[in-house]
């Protein structure tokens, strides 16, 4: 009945709820994860321990651990993928949009709570970043959530109102750095509120102000290494604002929608009228805290001019940091000034028809205009790195500078990664340093193909471009040296380089019929080798008495004749071999004796094949 009841009450609310779930939850993964995405699901890998889980993050990001905590949580309960961190996100960003509808409330009224949370729920900014796995929709909700026990607080400066308000304050700087700011203005309006509290409650004020302290100190200690090391840096990526820096992240908050847009600052300029032309009986502490417009609007501009203010002198004098995800919190304070001029509307119906007009042009913004869910537009280092994996069956190296982020995709299937630019790579072919083989170059976000015309030269003379792949953002180069590649037995042969043949999905090759699968030629160093085998004959018994045989040979010349065992747990078998050619080489692996016989297949299993220089 309770359940009823509220909903009931609240189904306009519910419907702004759900309509939140639906464009926040609908194509979550489409998009490939980007950079820090990919960081983030490296940091929250439920296989680490929690040292490597706390030492990872220490050395890779400057964000507290708490995001990645729940992430990992997330991940141990319900699988360790892409769509569960994606859907984590999306749940934060659905308590985004109540947590707006709160404040609003209590700022308000419960109709310019509604307001809020049906922009919200349609805002492109907000909806984007709640398909991110990155902590920011969580550093909205926790700001939001601390405003409105803020709020509460400063009307009922209860020890109760302190605590909870202590409690989400904290969880602002267990978030993200930037609530460091969110939190110095919350001080500003404490102090301006405890300047205005009467003589009698001053003290009281001041204690159960000072206990919030203590309960966010308390949230803050266990991050306090962490935080001290955004107060060391000295240098970032960003560039200095220029003259329009913050009009055009307010644009982008709200997609830069020219229609949407329009609108919008019919609202903001509402707002500023009826704020500007409100009047007090008195300055009295309670006639300003139960006075919604005056209350409504001390909270938000100080709110607003400190989130502003602190950044943009820091960016100009010391570290630059005006990024629009940073401010994302900023959007809540346009939302609410937006709600709040719409509420001003005293017409139900002219109020009612410009919030319809608004989020339908959100949505036809979103999906007809920016084609959102089928339209890619992050770095696209999933399909990049699954067309290396299906175009490269002899496992060449990827050399990348992302060479952090590109083993997410590519230790799964059992590529090996080595960092470094092209330009690097070229330089340790031409000394000499690396032996000539085919190797990938890979590289996204923001990087470009840039190699000078002697490298370019020295590339075209000496390998063969055999691969060009190109995704959004993100591209790959495949070489291979001409006249074939030198094989030292470290790499040189590998169960993907035969063919035909079948894998199973551990890579391991399947024979059902018998083959001969052959290698590709390339350079062999002279020298004394091994032939190293691990394979099975199936099923566990014999068929016929026999098992799987095999003959492998070297350009013709066999160097292995045997029947395999059935035993899973048989030592690799090892047969040496000498080459001294001045040709090419090629190995053929020949599957002879395949049958079906009373019921029973006999079929063999490669798990691995290589060769070893002794």
């Amino acid at each position: 009945m309770r359940i009823g009841n509220w909903l009931k009450e609240n189904y306009i609310l519910a419907i702004i709820i759900i309509a939140a779930a639906i464009l926040r939850f609908y194509h979550a993964d489409f998009q490939s994860l980007w950079a820090d995405e990919i960081l983030s699901m490296t940091d929250a890998n439920p296989n680490l321990t929690m040292k490597q889980f706390y030492d990872g993050i220490m050395f890779w990001e400057f964000i507290p651990h708490f995001f990645f905590l729940l992430l990992r949580f997330v991940f141990e309960i319900f699988g360790y993928t892409t769509g569960v961190g994606r859907a984590f996100s999306a749940v934060i960003g659905v308590v985004g949009v109540y947590a707006i509808y709160l404040l609003g409330k209590e700022l308000f009224g419960k109709r310019g709570g509604l307001i809020a949370a049906a922009l919200l729920s349609v805002n492109f900014f907000h909806i984007s970043y709640s398909q991110e796995i990155r902590p920011y929709g969580m550093l909205f909700v926790f700001t939001v959530l601390a405003f409105y026990r803020l709020a509460i607080f400063i009307r009922k400066p209860t020890l109760r109102n302190a605590i909870y308000y202590g409690i989400f304050a904290g969880l602002i700087l267990n978030s993200h750095f930037f609530g460091f700011i969110t939190l110095f203005s919350q001080y500003l309006l404490l102090l301006f509120f405890l300047i205005l509290c009467p003589k009698e409650n001053r003290l009281k004020f001041f204690l159960n102000a000072f206990v919030a302290g203590l309960v966010t100190l308390a949230f803050v200690y266990p991050i306090y290494d962490l935080l001290t090391r955004v107060n060391d840096i000295s240098s970032f990526w960003l560039q200095k604002p220029g003259p329009e820096a913050f009009t055009n992240m307010f644009k982008e908050f709200f997609g830069n929608s020219e229609m949407v847009l329009y609108v919008l600052n019919f609202a903001v300029l509402y707002y500023g009228i009826k704020v500007f032309s409100s009047k007090l009986a008195n300055y009295k502490y309670e006639t300003i805290t139960q006075h919604r417009t005056v209350f409504g609007f001390i909270v938000l501009f100080l709110w607003f001019t400190a989130s502003l203010l602190i950044p943009l002198i820091k960016s100009y004098l010391d570290v630059p940091m005006i990024l629009g995800r940073y401010f994302i919190s900023i959007l809540a304070i346009l939302v609410l000034v937006i709600a709040s001029g719409l509420n001003f509307i005293k017409n139900n119906v002219v109020r009612n028809l410009v919030v319809a007009y608004l989020v339908l042009f959100s949505l036809i913004d979103l999906f007809i205009v920016k084609n959102y869910y089928n339209t890619p537009t992050k770095s696209q280092w999933r399909e990049l790195t699954q067309e290396i994996i299906n175009r490269n069956p002899r496992k060449s190296k990827v050399i990348a500078y992302w060479s952090w982020l590109y083993p997410f995709y590519l230790d799964q299937a059992g590529i090996k990664v080595e960092g470094g630019t092209l330009e690097d790579y070229v330089i340790k072919l031409k000394s000499g340093a690396v032996p000539p083989k085919a190797f990938w170059y890979a590289d996204a976000n923001s990087r470009p193909f840039a190699l000078s015309p002697d490298d370019q030269a020295y590339l075209a003379q000496n390998f063969d471009l055999r691969e060009q792949l190109s995704y959004l953002d993100s591209w790959a180069h495949y070489y291979v040296p001409k006249g074939g590649e030198v094989a030292d037995g470290s790499d040189g042969l590998n169960v993907n380089m035969f063919s035909p043949a079948n894998f199973d999905g551990n890579g391991n090759m399947i024979l059902f019929e018998n083959v001969n699968a052959k290698t590709d030629f390339f350079v062999l160093e002279k020298g004394n080798y091994e032939l190293v085998v691990k394979a099975n004959s199936l099923p566990e018994k014999p068929v016929n008495g026999e098992n799987a045989h095999f003959k492998i040979k070297l350009n013709g010349l066999e160097i292995a004749n045997y029947n395999l065992s059935e035993n899973p747990k048989t030592p690799e078998r090892v047969f040496a071999f000498s080459y001294d050619k001045a040709e090419k080489a090629r190995f053929q692996l020949i599957y002879d004796n395949d049958i079906i016989a009373n019921g029973q297949d006999r079929n063999a299993i490669v798990y691995s094949i290589s060769i070893r220089k002794k």
